[in-house]
This record gives C-alpha cells, sequence and structure tokens, in this order.
C-alpha cells in the first residue's frame, strides 16, 4: 500500500500520510482547508505522530478498520494512527462540503485523542467511555451544543445508560447518544477546563485508566461527576 506524505499543517503538528490513489472529493477537501482544520483542532493539542488516511469505498471495507467490532453505519473509523473515511460517493446523500469538512474534524478529533491518551510504552489503545470519547469529537466538530438541548434528554427512558452507549445501543439511539455525548462532555469541560484535559490525558499516558486518571485529575470518580449530572437533566423532566 503506497502512502504520500504531503499533506502537512503547522498548527497541532499535523501530518496526513495519504494512500494512493485517493479519493477526489476528500483531497480537495483538504486541500483547501487543511490549516483551518488544523487550527481548530489545536486548540485540543498537539498530534505526536503521522496520520495515515484512507478512503474505503463500503462499510465492510470501512469496519475492518475499526480498532473494535462494529456494525454501525459509519462515515469514518479512527484510531491512534489510522483514520479510514467512507468515500463521499458511497454516502446514502453525498455530503456538502461542510458535511465532510466536519466529518474530517470529527475523526481527526478521535485521533488526537487517542495519540494524547494511549500509553506511549504499549501497543494499545486509550480505553475512553463514550460520552468522553464521542463528546469530544462532537464538541471539536461542531461547537458546543446549546445547553437548552438537554430538554430533549430529560424524559428519555434510557438516559443512564446513553453516557456508556455500547454498539447495540447507539446503533438503536444514536441521535440520542451524540447529543448526550457533547452536552456531558461540555458540562465537564466547563467545570474542569483544559487544564483537567490535559491532566486526564497525561495520567492515561503514563498509564493508568480513564477512573484512575479522573480521580488523579479532577479530585473524583467520573461517575462522581456523571451522576449528578443525569440527575439534573431528569428533574427538567418534571418542569415541563
Amino acid at each position: 500500500m503506497l502512502f504520500r506524505s504531503r499533506l502537512q499543517a503547522a498548527s497541532a503538528g499535523l501530518e496526513l500520510e495519504v494512500e494512493e490513489p485517493f479519493d477526489a472529493a476528500v483531497l480537495r477537501c483538504l486541500e483547501q482547508d487543511l490549516d483551518g482544520i488544523a487550527a481548530e483542532l489545536a486548540r485540543w493539542g498537539r498530534f505526536s505522530q503521522p496520520v495515515r488516511l484512507r478512503v474505503a469505498h463500503d462499510q465492510p471495507s470501512l469496519r475492518q478498520w475499526a480498532p473494535c467490532s462494529t456494525q454501525l453505519q459509519l462515515a469514518g473509523v479512527a484510531s491512534a494512527t489510522d483514520l479510514c473515511l467512507l468515500a463521499p460517493s458511497c454516502w446514502p446523500q453525498p455530503p456538502h462540503s461542510r458535511a465532510l469538512r466536519q466529518t474530517l474534524l470529527h475523526e481527526l478529533a478521535h485521533v488526537l485523542l487517542y495519540q494524547r491518551c494511549s500509553p506511549t510504552a504499549a501497543q494499545r489503545l486509550a480505553v475512553l467511555p463514550t460520552w468522553f470519547r464521542e463528546g469530544m469529537a462532537c464538541v471539536a466538530a461542531e461547537g458546543p451544543p446549546l445547553p437548552n438541548r438537554r430538554r430533549e434528554l430529560a424524559a428519555h427512558p434510557l438516559l443512564g445508560e446513553l453516557p456508556n452507549a455500547d454498539d447495540a445501543l447507539m446503533g438503536r439511539e444514536g441521535e440520542a447518544s451524540y447529543l448526550l455525548a457533547g452536552l456531558l462532555f461540555q458540562a465537564w469541560l466547563d467545570r474542569f477546563g483544559r487544564t483537567g484535559l490535559h491532566a486526564v490525558c497525561r495520567a492515561m499516558r503514563a498509564g493508568h485508566g480513564f477512573a484512575s486518571a479522573h480521580r488523579s485529575a479532577c479530585g473524583c470518580d467520573p461517575e462522581g461527576f456523571v451522576q449528578p449530572w443525569l440527575a439534573s437533566v431528569r428533574a427538567e423532566a418534571a418542569t415541563g
């Protein structure tokens, strides 16, 4: 498999090794706006190694690059070193340039977080809860969700399961899962800030699991933050 290292941006230390031959629509988006994408990602840290970028032309080919087994309908999958996108021509509806840019931002945010959290001495990905992993990528790609959108989740029958949604639940409740992840992560960021994020990443890179890293960085268990937040959301259902 042939790669060419030709797409680089100073911001965030982003370097993409692009597979040949490459999808024209994705390449055009990157060549037009790589600096802007990298500048937005720089708010979340720096890449420590290049990212190998591929394009798949069907869902089975895309899923084979996923770091764990999945049956979700995906637009991209990411690990700490690789990003594979579904070719835009294979999306149910070919995306506008803005949607493609957001997908690139979302998936590259995953790569960045994995690089920042995965232990440097081990060939394994950091294990992150769904709300933290997907929430960070959603906020990085789309910006903070409006707080009043919490009301959309207040009476959800599976609210307590959504923060740690597995593959099956995300397949059934994808919109709610991603909305909750964005809202919960932004609430976490409002409380613990970039300093807390850097501290969690640093502790995980040193070998701590997420819960241990969270206790060290934030002074509480993750559930000590998540459960009160869920309770506050449920309370909104009672206020109408």
